[in-house]
């Protein structure tokens, strides 16, 4: 409320406020709530990928709206950021399955799609990397060769099936076998079979957009829905690595987590956006969103887990070593 002691210009940019906090803080409420009906419509389920966004607008609108109106929008505000701290929360106080000790399989993954600043320091980055694994979204073929001239230790296993198709590029240190299997958007899903301590171990990945659009949603819907066929057809222990499109909220992301017994192996690592790359001063590596992801079965727990550096480019790298969890 308007306070009787206030006059003029004091009075109408408080006024401004309050109606400006009612806006801001009353729609992410409602995104916050509508996010659990990503069935319901394609952009509800779109608001769920950005749940720390909606945290902290709730959160700051009700501390706000407390110190300049103190009415029931505050508790309103405050429930919302309370349900959104509580779907993030894994993400710092998760745990992972203990690790038998064992060697592991480094897995790196990078979506280069859109302007790259450098791409010599990019490769060059991939090159030394030293995965045993490199998935490469949103590249020709062309533009991965370096990786594999004269005396690299890398295979080009699989790439877009044109020299300027855009797709998927995958890297090996070894003839290892890759399988695929069609979807609607064009884009396969990859399954690379990568020998891991006396077995082996079945890396999934494929690549897509988010779903901005009815049309995207649609698609987004069918490449999980493929991704999950294949993750319940493989023979051995599944890790799903990748930009599929969709963070761990959203409907479809956890229905394929939900049907195929998938763990996502970021709890306990913290909120690891990767694209979009920020160079924001503080909040740089909060505002974008963990769209780049790793799932793994119970038999798997992550070794190592991280993301970065910051190669120029709309996504950062990110790179994990899966080991065999104890008593899997």
């Amino acid at each position: 409320m308007i306070g009787y002691h206030e006059t003029g210009v004091a009075a109408g940019l408080r006024t401004a406020l309050i109606i400006a906090l009612l806006g801001l803080g009353g729609v992410a409420s409602l995104a916050t709530v509508a996010a659990f009906f990503g069935d319901v419509w394609w952009g509800f389920d779109l608001a769920a990928s950005y749940r720390w966004h909606l945290l902290w607008i709730t959160l700051i609108a009700s501390i706000l709206y407390a110190l300049s109106a103190k009415g029931i929008a505050t508790i309103v505000f405050l429930a919302a950021a309370a349900l959104n701290g509580w779907l993030i929360a894994p993400l710092w106080i998760g745990n992972q399955p203990s690790a038998t000790g064992e060697d592991g399989v480094r897995i790196v993954h990078i979506d280069l799609s859109g302007d790259v600043a450098d791409e010599e320091r990019t490769l060059r980055w991939l090159f030394d990397s030293g995965g045993d694994l490199i998935l490469i979204a949103g590249v020709t073929a062309d533009r991965a060769l370096p990786l594999v001239a004269d005396g690299s230790p890398y295979t080009m296993l699989s790439s877009p099936a044109s020299a300027d198709e855009t797709g998927i590029v995958i890297l090996g240190k070894g003839a290892w076998q890759v399988a695929t299997s069609a979807t609607e958007d064009g884009q396969p899903v990859f399954r690379v079979s990568v020998p891991s301590g006396n077995g082996l171990l079945d890396v999934v990945t494929t690549w897509g957009k988010m779903g901005t659009s009815q049309a995207a949603a649609k698609a987004l819907e069918l490449r999980l829905v493929a991704v999950g066929d294949v993750v319940n057809a493989a023979a051995n222990p599944v890790a799903v690595i990748g930009n599929l499109g969709a963070t761990r909220w959203t409907k479809g992301m956890g229905t394929l987590q939900a049907n195929n017994d998938l763990r996502d192996a970021s709890e306990g690592f913290g909120y690891l956006a990767t694209s979009p790359v920020s160079n924001l001063p503080i909040i740089g590596g909060w505002v974008g969103l963990p769209i780049d992801v790793v799932f793994m079965d119970p038999t798997l727990t992550p070794l190592e887990l991280k993301m970065g550096p910051d190669l120029g480019g709309n996504h950062l790298p990110v790179t994990v070593v899966v080991g065999p969890a104890f008593e899997s």
